[in-house]
């Protein structure tokens, strides 16, 4: 049987006390995840199996449904705000997978370097063939703006590349042609601008360095020198970088002066570019905590995926197909905690237009669901957009009324 839809926060919180109490159950203890709640920690599938019981009309078992960090259930508990972290001192942990930002990638670029250098992009699909998440392409979304890209392909570094942006959703580019057919259509594009380096280095010569310094896990390269052809964006550790630099004699440094003094300069002027960096240079939180935040900004990751479980489709069109929309906070990332950048609760799922006039301050909702339009919202974009300003989005949750209220005082134009 597979997990019903519309488990709520309070069934999960009732499964809770039940475990507390000490319902029997027969998931045995969970192996590398915890549901952390108040201090204590919970199998995530026992949760979700007694959660259920509401809905299907009996606790559902081991074998009715998958655990893990991708996982449905996963999905379903995070979305409603709660917590499932690794094991305490579980190897498999994100904090294992994920060095500490040292602003260097490797990107594997097989068949597509001609396109992409000449571009000046990296594209890559969202997930795997079979739709599960893939660590190398979530890292489309951790890539800033000032990073740095080693291009590997025909066994040589062959280019370097300074990223220019945040990645995007895009389509695969048209000048792929057959080139990854099993592709799914819809994907990451990362603006980065390349130099095809005139002396291109072949680490295979060089792994007697290169091989201790290699990343764990999800390594560009395998010891013997030999690519990885399951990875394509790798985070590479500071002292791998380094070595990188080393042997290639200045090129990278070249690169870097070429276009940091002008382009990433002024980039970092950009209050957005700003806070990722200054994010990342904090030393109270864990590497996993960082991105997670950085994600949020950009209304990606836990943060979206809270917002899409309790949302579900935009308010003002309707539109219900997600990866079309944008999770938009309501309190804006900058003014918000910790915890508020990562709650659910403070976000919608809006369409493009929507988000920019909801983000501009053009307009806001009151806490049953009227449509408030800005004095300074120009009338002819709201009729050319077909926005009826009378209309009802629906009442609000109370958990997202004190974001709202805060939209409301400091963000929308009055």
């Amino acid at each position: 049987m597979a997990i019903p839809q519309g488990i709520t926060r309070d069934d999960v919180l009732t499964a809770i006390q039940r475990l507390d109490a000490g319902a029997e159950h027969g998931f045995g203890r969970s192996s590398k995840y915890d549901l952390v709640f108040e201090g204590h920690r919970y199998p995530p599938k026992a949760v979700v199996g007694l959660a259920a019981e509401r809905l299907a009309g009996r606790m559902l078992g081991p074998g009715d449904f998958s655990g893990g960090q991708d996982s449905k259930s996963t999905r379903i508990l995070r979305g409603l705000g709660f917590v499932v972290e690794p094991k305490p001192g579980e190897t498999g942990s994100t904090d294992a997978e994920l060095p500490e930002m040292s602003n260097h990638w490797w990107v594997n670029h097989k068949q597509t370097f001609a396109q992409e250098t000449t571009g000046n992009y990296l594209w890559s699909p969202k997930t795997n063939q079979n739709g599960a998440r893939n660590r190398t392409y979530d890292n489309m979304t951790r890539a800033v703006a000032g990073d740095v890209v080693f291009s590997y392909a025909d066994g040589l570094i062959k280019a370097v590349g300074i990223v220019s942006g945040s990645a995007t959703t895009s389509p695969k580019p048209d000048e792929f042609g057959t080139t990854g057919e099993n592709w799914t259509g819809i994907g990451w594009r990362l603006p980065v601008v390349f130099t095809v380096l005139s002396a291109p280095l072949r680490p295979k010569e060089h792994m007697d360095t290169l091989a201790p310094l290699l990343p764990p896990t999800h390594s560009p390269i395998r010891a013997s020198g030999d690519g990885n052809q399951g990875v394509y964006l790798a985070a590479i550790p500071s002292a791998m970088a380094q070595e990188l630099r080393r042997l290639l004699t200045g090129q990278v440094e070249q690169v870097d002066s070429k276009f940091k003094p002008h382009n990433i300069t002024d980039q970092d002027q950009d209050p957005d570019t700003r806070a990722e960096r200054e994010v990342f240079a904090r030393t109270d939180i864990g590497p996993t905590e960082k991105q997670s935040l950085v994600n949020a900004r950009r209304g990606q990751g836990l943060f979206r995926e809270r917002v899409v479980q309790l949302e579900g489709k935009c308010r003002v069109t309707g539109v219900n197909l997600v990866d079309h929309l944008r999770a938009s906070h309501i309190k804006p990332w900058k003014d918000s905690s910790d915890q508020e950048k990562l709650d659910g609760n403070n976000g919608l799922l809006l369409a493009p237009h929507i988000d920019h006039l909801f983000d501009q301050g053009y307009i806001s909702f009151s806490d049953v669901g009227d449509l408030i339009v800005s004095k300074e919202c120009p009338t002819a974009l709201i009729k050319a957009w077909g926005i009826e300003e009378s209309m009802d989005v629906g009442p609000f949750r109370l958990a997202q009324r004190p974001y709202l209220a805060h939209h409301r005082a400091h963000v929308l134009k009055h």
